[in-house]
């Protein structure tokens, strides 16, 4: 570390002071405490003692572990800046700085307040900000911060003043999304860019276990290595967000293009190959997007069985549509045997058993079919489809009390299906085409 102020001499021999002396030299500390005291310290505050290093100081990495061996010791000191620091790796000694925080990096949890950094953190590798487990977001009290990677998990970033080409890494299945401009990889989609030496596999879509290791991460950015998936490059991004943004204008072709030029640049891109099939079926060009979601879906993150591979999924059920009924089999039992590994039980699974019940439906193996959409709705009991599916077997065994049931149940969430009748799996307004699109010039096609 290249110090950039006085380099601190010795801390451990200043002076003591109580709570309304460290008040008085950080009264928004005083202010957070008048607000609510059990927040600020979990005991009488009387019983806390201050240590204040006067001035701008830098710290060197063995006077932090002292700090820390010594807080460790005695649960009722504090250690405050009263100036800007800067310090030879993380600031956990610290309790409050009065100017700003220079930093490798940052750890913030649920002790961290408006008075923790009065000024801006600056942080060369990455912030982590973790309110543990505890099932919802939280909203971190206003903060400064640049640094290029910033983790939040249970945590909104919206109350941060963060620096506009800082990268975020939300963790927290009640994401809303964001109102900052920054780039941000929420919750699932952390894993199509992290690299998995970083990652602790998903146990299920909904987890609230820190599946990032913060550790890891931190070692691999002292060291100078990227901690993306191998061949990751943001104009794969850029070309992608550009494919979105066409997408939701209905312009599907010219998002087909800007998926594309997103394979281009990083070919194992699953969000932007599987986008590339999410045009061609927005076309109705099925048989096209089928080969398209086949090729997204071997680039799923292996390790995560406890995610769902959609793009396996959407495959097996455009198979099923266009009468491939053995690759739809095979498909589905792929889909259904990946997330099988991981033991989890959640409605998100519900779809790849659904599509070989109704496989085996097309198949003539109605026992089956009544296995798999069974298994299909303990899952998600209101599915539409398996309900659907359900009325349709009660139907063909001349069961129609039970049908109507199955059938009311679907409609719930599916006011008007997609299937055409009771009596068969035919779907309506399911017509093919083919599209030329791979003939044309991209060049014709994309912005210039």
């Amino acid at each position: 570390m290249t110090p950039m102020y006085p380099e601190l001499s010795s801390w451990s021999d200043l002076p003591r002071l109580n709570a309304d002396q460290f008040f008085a030299i950080f009264p928004l500390a005083g202010q957070a405490c008048e607000a609510d005291e059990s927040e600020f310290y979990d005991g009488d505050v009387d019983d806390l003692e201050f240590i204040v290093i006067n001035g701008n100081v830098s710290i060197s990495r063995e006077q932090l572990d002292e700090m820390a061996a010594v807080l460790d010791d005695d649960w009722t000191l504090r250690i405050a800046v009263d100036g800007h620091a800067q310090v030879d790796g993380g600031a956990d000694p610290l309790f409050a700085v009065k100017g700003d925080l220079h930093c490798s990096w940052l750890g913030i949890d649920r002790s961290w307040d408006s008075y923790s950094v009065h000024g801006r953190v600056y942080a060369r590798d990455c912030v982590f900000v973790s309110a543990s487990d505890e099932g919802w977001m939280r909203t971190l009290p206003a903060t400064r911060i640049d640094t290029p990677f910033l983790f939040l998990w249970n945590y909104k970033p919206d109350t941060i003043d963060l620096n506009p080409d800082a990268v975020m890494f939300v963790l927290g299945f009640e994401w809303w999304g964001s109102t900052l401009p920054n780039r941000c990889y929420a919750h699932k989609d952390i894993v199509y860019v992290l690299d998995s030496r970083f990652l602790t596999p998903f146990t299920c879509e909904y987890t609230e276990e820190a599946v990032i290791d913060s550790g890891a991460i931190l070692r691999a950015l002292a060291a100078g290595e990227s901690i993306y998936r191998a061949g990751f490059n943001v104009r794969c991004e850029q070309a992608t967000d550009a494919a979105w943004a066409a997408m939701k204008e209905g312009e599907h072709r010219l998002a087909y293009f800007h998926y594309k030029q997103a394979v281009a640049i990083w070919p194992d891109s699953y969000p932007a190959r599987a986008g590339m099939a999410d045009a061609m079926r927005a076309e109705s060009a099925y048989a096209q997007a089928f080969d398209l979601y086949l090729e997204a879906s071997k680039r799923f993150p292996p390790e995560q069985t406890g995610l769902v591979n959609d793009a396996l999924n959407m495959a097996a059920r455009i198979a099923l549509r266009l009468g491939w009924l053995d690759r739809a089999h095979a498909l589905a039992t792929q889909s259904i045997d990946f997330t099988r590994a991981s033991e989890w039980n959640d409605k998100l699974l519900t779809d790849a058993w659904w599509i070989r019940g109704e496989t085996c439906i097309a198949q003539g193996d109605m026992a089956a079919a009544q296995r798999d959409l069974e298994q299909s709705l303990r899952f998600d009991q209101g599915a539409p489809q398996p309900n659907w599916l359900m009325g349709q077997l009660c139907f063909r065994r001349g069961d129609l009390e039970q049908a109507r049931a199955f059938h009311a149940k679907a409609a719930r969430r599916w006011s008007g299906t997609a299937y055409y009748d009771v009596a068969d799996t035919y779907i309506e307004g399911f017509n093919p085409v083919s599209v030329d699109w791979d003939q044309l010039d991209p060049a014709t096609v994309l912005p210039a």
